[in-house]
């Protein structure tokens, strides 16, 4: 399970607990899925940005096209890598927060919890060694 918190610009701000096959997704309407949080901002992109589970943690999956827009993975140490267009970044204890930006401007943060869980190559072994 994920709980997915996230915060506008504007102040609004919710969250929502993600089940195995459950996705969050930010954007305009209309795209491969209705959006969780929709904005009718035009530089925004369909699913700008969505997050989902998978193996061994959330991943986050940047949507969204060009139009000035920053999609960024926050780290607790401060520090802030950009996700490129069309790339997935997996979520870890130490960055588990995406921030969407139009011209420097932060519109939305999202903050992702799990409970930790074993990389693939501990799984493997762990799998191996019983």
């Amino acid at each position: 399970m994920l709980n997915v918190r996230w915060s506008l610009a504007s102040g609004e701000s919710g969250q929502r607990v993600l089940g195995p096959d459950d996705k969050w997704s930010y954007g305009r309407s209309g795209g491969d899925e209705v959006p969780t949080v929709v904005t009718d901002n035009p530089r925004i992109s369909r699913n700008s940005l969505t997050i989902r589970d998978s193996g061994p943690g959330p991943v986050g999956f940047r949507g969204q096209r060009g139009e000035g827009i920053s999609v960024a993975l926050l780290g607790v140490d401060g520090s802030i890598t950009e996700i490129p267009e069309g790339t997935a970044v997996n979520l870890t204890a130490d960055a588990n927060r995406i921030a969407v930006a139009i011209d420097g401007r932060r519109e939305l943060v999202v903050e992702v919890d799990f409970d930790p869980r074993l990389s693939i190559k501990e799984r493997q072994d762990q799998t191996q060694s019983i």
